[in-house]
């Protein structure tokens, strides 16, 4: 089976040329090292993590309970798991898996017969040399930017880093220590303490590699410091904090750290929409974030989906907003094409960020949602040539501006 759509005419002239273009995945979370992902063992349920588990859950599949289904490694008899595979396997999630399958296993997919030799023959391949093999020879990604819980070695030849905000980290003393006693600074005792610990963390984060910092958009969008100092002395009291009072400390903390950006002259990330309540990472929620700090640069991940409008919206308003493609292209391939053809008239062509896979194991992945990706843009592009409102040349110029020129300039790559 074919599973990339035949194109043709412009958009077919378009993703090959594609093929030929280097891209800069934007996004993963994937181990930090090579070492790292050798020395797992890639289970049946890490090819349908952290993604298809999430459709099967949706089509009714069993999870254990108060366990996220995205995050759980999908173990199951074939015959309890096939009905819920053939409800999904349609789905880009899935799509994106079955591609990397053709690509590197010779098979389009998961079959009762197939399933338990395919797990065996991808941890046969997970030996030294696949990350270059998988990013570079394969897809011809020249760096990825992966936030992983600590950073890459600074002389790694494909990884970067992006940290964790400090902003993220409120809801725990623990982590607030560690990151104290990280910059050699005493136990916090006040939010101004936190406050100055937070910007000498970031420092350090940045004199280790960091070129980003990753928080996100938060329903509650009012500054409070009263509020805020409320919430850290419960928090130092021991007590474990819900979800609002942890959101407003965070988002006070959020500001300083987007300040401390800006003087590092290293950019945020925000997650919006998508997961779960998407309500309470809903893109719109960040126009006041983005107004009050208009130094910063903000890296607007996911395309705001499901408020794909209002993402393109804020980025058209704002010079200091950005548009990232990761991880859009497998929640739903024709929504971003359809997103992409409306963002065109509205949005700088140098504020796009085409790419970023977002997976955790069974890097092959990548390959899937990359070629996912290259077919969305030649058709978007291609379409415009078609109408006569681009020249091939122009929007070759913008294929390549949007898998590599921009994203390598924004991260200063």
């Amino acid at each position: 089976m074919k599973l990339q759509q035949p194109l043709t005419g412009s958009a077919k002239a378009l993703f090959e040329y594609a093929q030929t273009v280097p891209a800069i995945d934007t996004h993963e979370h994937i181990p930090r090292s090579e070492k790292d992902y050798n020395n797992q063992t890639i289970a049946f349920g890490d090819l349908l993590n952290p993604y298809v588990s999430n459709d099967l859950a949706s089509a009714g599949m069993p999870f254990p309970k108060g366990v996220a289904p995205a995050f759980h490694r999908v173990e199951a008899d074939w015959d309890s798991f096939e009905p819920y595979w053939n409800a999904v396997k349609h789905g880009s999630y899935a799509r994106a898996l079955r591609i990397a399958l053709q690509k590197f296993y010779g098979v389009d997919d998961l079959t009762r017969e197939n399933y338990l030799d395919i797990v065996r023959r991808i941890n046969e391949n997970n030996k030294p040399g696949i990350y270059k093999r998988i990013f570079r020879d394969s897809c011809g990604v020249e760096k990825a930017i992966v936030c992983a819980g600590d950073l890459p070695r600074r002389d790694d030849p494909i990884l970067v880093g992006n940290m964790t905000s400090p902003s993220m980290m409120v809801g725990s003393m623990k982590a607030l220590d560690s990151m104290a006693e990280q910059v050699g600074a005493s136990q916090i005792t006040s939010l101004d303490e936190l406050i100055e610990a937070s910007d000498r963390w970031m420092e350090l984060q940045v004199s280790k590699g960091a070129i980003e910092f990753k928080s996100g958009a938060a329903r509650m969008e009012r500054l409070d410091r009263r509020r805020a100092e409320e919430v850290f002395a419960r928090l130092q009291t021991g007590e474990e904090l819900q979800a609002d009072s942890a959101l407003a400390l965070g988002i006070y903390v959020r500001e300083a750290n987007a300040r401390k950006a800006a003087a590092l002259d290293v950019p945020i990330a925000l997650h919006t929409g998508v997961w779960f309540d998407y309500r309470s990472v809903d893109v719109t929620d960040l126009i006041g974030f983005i107004q009050r700090n208009p130094a910063t640069r903000m890296d607007i991940y996911h395309l705001g989906i499901p408020r794909v409008r209002d993402a393109i919206q804020i980025v058209k308003n704002f010079p200091n907003a950005y548009l990232n493609l990761c991880w859009a292209h497998i929640v739903a391939s024709d929504m971003v094409v359809n997103t992409l053809k409306e963002a065109i008239d509205m949005v700088p062509l140098s504020k796009v960020f085409a790419f970023g896979a977002d997976y955790i194991l069974f890097i092959e992945k990548v390959y899937g949602h990359l070629q996912i990706a290259r077919e969305n843009v030649a058709i978007v592009l291609g379409d415009r040539v078609d109408r006569n409102l681009m020249g091939l040349d122009e929007a070759k110029q913008t294929l390549r501006a949007w898998f590599y020129d921009n994203p390598k300039r924004f991260y200063k790559l």
